[in-house]
């Protein structure tokens, strides 16, 4: 019995989290709607069900770990979400900017 107590009761854990059935692009905007102050995205898959849940979170009304309330911008294009993801933070909010990897390449490979 390894030292066991003939206990069958389940351990509770100290951190017991949330059980919740998800996918990754809904876990990060999850926890970025729990996180950053501001999103700023352009709905390009696969980064599009970030934006959309983290909107989501700001039309119900959501606020940060901190009590702070959240802001959401869809931009016209993927350059203009990262503009605007670096001058809201520079304003000194946490800011996350859901994009997709090829729309950022810099227009001189084109």
């Amino acid at each position: 019995m390894n030292g066991s107590s003939g206990s069958n009761q389940a351990v509770k854990p100290k951190y017991p989290g949330k059980r919740v059935t998800t996918n990754g692009n809904q876990l990060v905007a999850a926890t970025e709607a729990q996180l950053a102050e501001a999103a700023v995205y352009y709905p390009i898959p696969p980064s599009t069900e970030m934006g959309e849940h983290y909107q989501n979170a700001y039309a119900n009304g959501a606020l940060t770990d901190w009590g702070e309330s959240i802001l959401a911008i869809e931009a016209e294009g993927e350059h203009a979400a990262q503009g605007g993801a670096i001058a809201i933070s520079v304003t000194g909010k946490r800011t996350v900017d859901f994009t997709s990897g090829q729309g950022l390449r810099p227009p001189s490979i084109v």
